[in-house]
């Protein structure tokens, strides 16, 4: 048995081997089609002049890569999953309104200030650099990309392929033409001709709408970046802040694990109405840490920012590397929004297309509150809330 058990976990780090073999063969006109640099600028604390970097974090090894696929433990997850069909969201909301739209994975539709905003775009089938190479999805988007409404802005978190979707994208620019705005590296992987469309951002640098006076704010976050193997953290990930020309504020935080600039962030966003966190794809803890949250980590995220509401993302549309049930994340929220004593009301899993009217900000999500960050082994204890806010 034990025999069997090495010679099947071997196979599987064959496989994974061979599959990135097949992928830069796969890519390899791609290699040609970039250029060999990658983004050259100052040198500054998350760029030492040719990577990015977090500055929480070191990051993994390829020691750790083969550890963790050698330990992978994977969760069947179902083959499909029809979801009910959910009534299309408005062309527009009122002044003041604000609407979230789950579409999938780390897509949303952010309705506020008369603009229609929408986060990482993803409609294809795989997750990846072809249509037949890359992760399959196990559910439709919730909405169809016929049934959106004209896309204003378009936010793009980071490069990977789940979140990058050039495809979608290219549907999108060609129906709507809207703002896209990117962190820094990510310009080069577009299309020349949407040289007008495109910003690419450093953190804490900001983009004002026009007409709206909307300002978006590309904000740090913890994880990765990289399309192709070897060319990892050429470009810059992050989320984003939007501030309406209310006061109100939206934080998208695209994919992250939990992390020192969180603090940052509360110091700088004192009304945020509504924050879009991920709550999937957590498993291994030890692994995952530095790149994906856990819900539990989501809800800590939340209290520390101090959010009115905050919508779930990042689960159960692509089995990237299922090691924990696909409604794993229900029952691990639920038990969190339980231990920071959280009303279940404030922290929302909408249904896959649902979308629901955000109330105006009030304060009272901010602790005080003990936590320590994931990545520590002793506790390293915060008291939130003393700041009066």
């Amino acid at each position: 048995m034990k025999r069997k058990t090495l010679i099947r976990k071997a196979g599987k780090i064959l496989v994974w081997i061979c599959s990135v073999f097949l992928l830069m063969a796969a890519c390899g006109y791609l290699f040609l089609l970039y250029a060999a640099r990658g983004y050259e600028g100052r040198v500054s604390d998350h760029f030492d002049g040719s990577h990015f970097f977090n500055p929480d974090s070191g990051g993994h090894s390829f020691g750790d890569m083969v550890k963790w696929l050698w330990e992978m433990q994977t969760v069947s997850w179902p083959e499909w999953i029809d979801d009910p069909g959910q009534p299309s969201p408005p062309e527009i909301v009122a002044s003041g309104k604000l609407r979230v739209t789950y579409v999938n994975h780390a897509t949303v539709l952010i309705q506020i200030d008369s603009l229609n905003i929408l986060t990482d775009p993803i409609w294809s089938m795989r997750a990846g650099p072809t249509s037949w190479l890359g992760t399959k999805r196990v559910r439709n988007p919730g909405i169809t990309l016929e049934r959106l409404p004209k896309v204003d802005v378009v936010l793009i978190s980071h490069d990977h392929y789940d979140h990058l979707d050039m495809p979608s994208l290219e549907r999108i620019v060609e129906r709507d033409h809207p703002m896209i705005l990117v962190g820094l590296g990510v310009e080069a992987l577009l299309p020349d001709k949407w040289h007008d469309l495109v910003r690419g951002m450093d953190w804490w640098e900001t983009h004002t709408c026009e007409g709206s006076g909307t300002v978006f704010t590309f904000v740090p976050a913890r994880h990765s970046s990289g399309r192709f193997p070897f060319r990892e953290d050429l470009t810059l990930w992050g989320g984003f802040m939007i501030e309406s020309r209310t006061g109100d504020q939206v934080y998208f935080a695209g994919d992250t694990g939990f992390g020192r600039f969180l603090e940052s962030m509360r110091n700088r966003f004192e009304q945020i109405r509504l924050a879009i966190l991920p709550v999937g794809n957590y498993e291994k803890r030890w692994f995952m840490k530095d790149q994906h949250m856990s819900p539990d980590d989501a809800v800590q995220a939340m209290l520390l920012l101090g959010a009115h509401k905050c919508v779930g993302i990042h689960f159960s549309t692509f089995a990237e590397h299922p090691e924990q049930a696909i409604d794993a994340h229900d029952e691990n929220l639920a038990t969190a929004l339980d231990k920071y004593r959280v009303p279940p009301s404030d922290f929302w899993l909408l249904k896959f297309g649902e979308g629901r009217d955000v109330p105006a900000y009030r304060p009272g999500n901010s602790g005080p509150i003990s936590f320590r960050l994931p990545d520590e082994d002793a506790a390293v204890v915060r008291r939130i809330g003393d700041s009066g806010k």
